[in-house]
């Protein structure tokens, strides 16, 4: 007898239970463009990347940097032994001198002529003479200073400067090398603003502009992202593969990205045409490939679920496309679907957006 009694009070128990609402979370279906998420592989590549070579011929005298070393916009990278070259402009400042001081010459005398010409004490032909020599004078003048101006040039381009800010990668030539004008000597990578380079198949290279929504994700850096743009499309195909090259920039990310690591950019790509979307997790989904979803209905103040077979479109970005079964502004059950019986009462716990987000 004892034990009957306690079966009836569990079954009252679980009769009162299972009368109790099912706590729901809904959202709304929407009709909303549609949203193509897009991921790629890609490869980093550097916003500059140089090869630099020595600018003359010359002796290596001082190799400044090796592989590996971070070089600012003007450092010393290597010098060459300017001795020779020195020389040469010693010699040319000494020619350059003694022809201004005949310059001066030159012009004392056709000042003279001409003073003595205004009193007829002196031949006028003479003093066009003197005029054209001192015309003669100045031209050697100014080719000597352009000589000199070349030879300090020459000896400028003994030493290599860092064109802007970087890596050394590689070091190509040692102290005491013979290089000629051409010869590379290091590799100098720059590592600011860095960017991710896909490959866009055909069918989706037109739809990407500046203003599509990209999301940057770096394989050397797990669990974190970076909000990149599109900073430029290459509308000329690869042949084989039928893809295009298209450049993704972003403003942030860590100091250690470095040209020739491994990302992934996922695109946005939204169309014109609006179609009705509902929250993944809404659709509950069968082995036959059928699915359905829950919607919610007002009886006197009571919320009931109700089944609605669906017939569904393409997967969206965190949305699924609905083109039979249900309209826009239906409230569809989005958690506490699992196991809804048919006219079952829900209690609503909260209300989302169609994306799942409260």
């Amino acid at each position: 007898m004892p034990t009957c009694r306690i079966l009836i009070l569990s079954a009252v128990s679980l009769s009162a239970f299972a009368a109790e609402p099912r706590p729901v979370t809904v959202a709304t279906a929407e009709r909303a463009p549609v949203a193509t998420r897009l991921e790629l592989t890609g490869s980093v590549t550097a916003r500059h990347r140089s090869q630099l070579s020595s600018r003359t011929s010359g002796l290596i005298l001082k190799m400044h940097v090796d592989a590996g070393v971070m070089v600012k916009q003007g450092d010393l990278l290597m010098e060459l032994d300017p001795e020779l070259a020195e020389i040469e402009l010693e010699r040319m400042d000494g020619e350059l001198a003694q022809a201004r001081i005949e310059l001066a010459d030159a012009e004392r005398l056709l000042t003279e002529g001409r003073a003595l010409a205004s009193r007829g004490a002196f031949p006028k032909s003479e003093a066009d003479s003197r005029a054209s020599a001192v015309e003669v004078r100045r031209a050697t003048v100014r080719q000597l200073e352009a000589r000199v101006k070349q030879q300090r040039s020459i000896i400028e381009r003994h030493r290599l400067l860092a064109p802007y800010d970087g890596v050394i990668s590689r070091r190509l030539a040692d102290e005491g090398e013979w290089v000629e004008t051409g010869t590379p000597v290091v590799d100098l990578v720059a590592l600011d603003r860095p960017r991710l380079d896909v490959q866009v198949p055909q069918e989706h290279f037109a739809a990407l502009t500046g203003e599509t929504e990209v999301t940057v994700r770096i394989d050397a850096f797990p669990g974190r992202e970076f909000a990149g743009r599109v900073a430029a499309t290459v509308p000329v195909k690869d042949p084989v593969a039928r893809t295009f090259l298209t450049r993704v920039e972003w403003d942030e990310g860590e100091a250690n990205i470095g040209p020739g690591m491994s990302g992934r950019a996922v695109f946005v790509i939204r169309s014109g045409d609006a179609v009705v979307q509902v929250p993944r997790d809404a659709v509950v989904r069968f082995p036959d490939g059928s699915a359905k979803v829950w919607t919610l209905s007002d009886d006197g103040g009571r919320l009931i679920a109700t089944s609605r077979e669906v017939t569904l479109g393409e997967s969206l970005t965190d949305t699924v496309q609905v083109t039979k079964g249900i309209e826009a502004g239906a409230r569809i059950v989005v958690r506490g679907n699992e196991g809804l019986e048919e006219g079952q009462e829900v209690r609503l716990l909260s209300e989302e957006n169609e994306s799942g987000k409260p």
